[in-house]
């Protein structure tokens, strides 16, 4: 037989569970993307750039499980990287000591010609957050995907908030017959 109110109840109820799968999404969006797209902004907003240099280039582009060992989550998110080679470098920050960093690039984007300089983006707060200036923009899809996750997630969380207030209202005048 058929009752309106519980039907309402289950309109309710799918409205919650379809706004948490929503939700779970959006989660594993950012989850995915914040690194580099918090990396991308802290560097474009309050990064400085100062010349580094080209200690060692590292060739090891075949085997793919050192990559997998060395950081998964970011190696299943950019399977590209593994074309990339690692290089080595060496930056002078501003009222700081030599740091040693690591970065993955595309071969192609390294001059070889030069005398190993390379212009580094480094962050004055803690510049071992750094990447090359040239390949930064490498990060900016993550940043958009970043930025939109969030507005999202914040639709989401109003829509969640609303329903279960509707629900919660519903509940208690039916609590009342």
């Amino acid at each position: 037989m058929y009752n309106p109110k519980e039907a309402v109840e289950d309109s309710h109820a799918l409205n919650l569970a379809i706004l948490f799968f929503a939700a779970c999404a959006v989660a594993i969006t950012i989850y995915f993307h914040h690194d580099s797209g918090l990396k991308y902004w802290l560097l474009k907003g309050f990064g400085e750039t100062t010349p580094g240099k080209v200690v060692v280039i590292i060739d090891d582009r075949d085997d793919g499980s050192t990559h997998l060992r060395y950081n998964s989550r970011n190696t299943l998110k950019n399977i590209t990287a593994w074309q990339d080679e690692r290089i080595v470098v060496e930056i002078k920050p501003a009222d700081a000591p030599v740091e040693t960093l690591n970065f993955r690039i595309k071969p192609q984007e390294l001059i070889r010609e030069t005398d190993g300089a390379l212009n580094v983006t480094y962050l004055p707060l803690n510049p071992k957050i750094a990447y090359p200036t040239r390949s930064l923009d490498r990060f900016s899809l993550d940043s958009e995907i970043l930025l939109w996750s969030l507005v999202a997630g914040g639709i989401i969380l109003f829509f969640a908030l609303r329903s279960a207030r509707k629900w919660a209202r519903f509940r208690a005048r039916l609590h009342q017959y």
